[in-house]
Formats: structure tokens, sequence, C-alpha cells
């Protein structure tokens, strides 16, 4: 296969890491908008994914505009935006929906994100170095779906993973390693071939738990007992009301017997 044919499979293979890597960044809105219904706490959000997904966002604009490659500038100037809009939201419920306190933490995460580009485009001039660092944070970012990983492991709890988003990163790590071997670039190929490798263990992880543990609830609550078990437990709750009111019509026969005498 020639370079060039190469090349252009891997700017379709680019172009679909790109949608991909738009729906992966959408993917929290799920736990998030359980957030806002109360039905979970900010500990039960992925929250290290999104904060990691943001600065990867951020390092890969910097590395895309640089290096002349604006497919991960596109996917990742969205990905920044919507990973922002779910750091504000946890950030308000960090702080019980105070105003002013939550006002006060995205102020900082602005400015933290400004001078965080501008070190990034501005001062890291060297291309390599600046490759070094997205892929590291990139690797971060892929293992933020296995961030509750001590949990679930003690608990059984397989919803802790976010099975969609893993899944996402998957299809996603898969199409920018083709995108990466097209252009030789290492940054690129290491980045995600250890995204692959993380996301085939999380989604190993999954598969097993909820097929051992089944009855597991979103809560990580105790198994429900099935239908079937139940059914099976009426009887004996039955047997041993029968016994007891034997019990009792014996005690009664009796003191009438000895009444009689």
């Amino acid at each position: 296969m020639s370079s060039a044919r190469f090349k252009l499979i891997g700017d379709g293979f680019g172009w679909c890491g790109t949608c991909f890597s738009i729906i992966f960044y959408m993917a929290p809105a799920q736990p998030f908008s359980r957030l806002v219904k109360k039905e979970i706490t900010i500990n039960d959000v992925p929250y290290l994914l999104v904060i990691f997904s943001y600065l990867n966002c951020i390092s890969w604009i910097a590395y895309g505009i640089r290096k002349g490659q604006y497919k991960p500038v596109v996917c990742n100037t969205v990905g920044a935006i919507l990973s922002l809009v779910f750091i504000i939201v946890f950030c308000a419920y960090y702080n019980n929906l105070n105003v002013k306190k939550t006002l006060f933490h995205i102020l900082i995460i602005l400015n933290f994100s400004i001078e965080f580009f501008w070190i990034f485009y501005f001062i890291i001039k060297n291309i390599i170095s600046l490759g070094y660092i997205s892929m590291i944070l990139n690797i971060f970012m892929y293992f933020g779906t296995l961030e509750k990983i001590d949990r679930v492991i003690t608990t059984h709890n397989y919803h802790l993973i976010p099975i969609l988003s893993a899944t996402l990163m998957f299809i996603n790590a898969v199409c920018w390693t083709v995108y990466g071997l097209s252009y030789k670039d290492l940054n690129i190929i290491i980045a995600n071939i250890s995204g692959i490798i993380l996301e085939v263990i999380g989604i190993i992880i999954w598969c097993y738990l909820r097929k051992k543990y089944p009855e597991i609830d979103e809560d990580g609550g105790e198994p429900v007992k099935s239908a079937s078990q139940s059914h099976d437990e009426k009887p004996n709750n039955n047997n041993n009301d029968v016994k007891i009111n034997e019990h009792k019509r014996g005690i009664s026969e009796d003191t009438n017997i000895n009444l009689s005498h």
C-alpha cells in the first residue's frame, strides 16, 4: 500500500475519531443529569474523567495547531467546551449551589485554562515536548473511566464503570491509532494504544461483574433476591405458621383434658 493511500485511509479514520471523540465528550451528560436530579451524589460522577478530558483537550488543541493537524483541533475544541460545562456543574453542586462560591471557582478555572493554553502554545516551543505532555494527559484521560476501580472491586458495583464512555473511548482510540500510524506520529500512536489497553480492561471487568453479580443495583446496594427465591421462602414461612398453630392446638387439647379430669 502506498504512503499516499495509507494517509487517505488514516484521514478517514481521523474524521471517524473526531466524531467518536465528540460523542465521547458528550457521554458524561448522563451521570451529571442524574446529579442535577439528585439521584446520585458528586462522589458518583466521573469528575476526574472530565477534568483530565479538559486538560487533554487544551493540550491537543495547541499540539494540533502547531503541527497543522486540524482534526484533533476540531474534536478537542468541542470537548474542551463540553468538559468545561460539566466542571461548572460539578463546582455548583460541590458548593451546594452557592452562587458566590461557584462563580469564584469558575473564575479560577477560566484563569487556569487561559494560562494552561498560553504555556502550551507560546512557552513550550518544542513540538516534541508538547507532544509528550499531550500524550501523558491523554493516557490519564483514558484511565479516567477506571477512577473508581477500587470501589468497583470491593463492592462489585460494575455501574461505577461508565461503560458508554469506555466503549466510545475504545472505538475512539482505535480510530486515532490508525490515524497516528498513517502520519507516523508516535505521540498519537502511544497515547491511543494505551487507551485501547485501558478501555479493554475496564470493559472486561464490567462484563465479568455484570455476569457474576447481575442483581447489584446502580446505587451499589446488596443483591436483590430474585422472585423465585422469594417464592421459595414463602412456603417455608407458611409451614412454620402451620407448625405453630398445630402446637397451640395440642396445648389447648391437653388443657381441656386436664380440666375434664
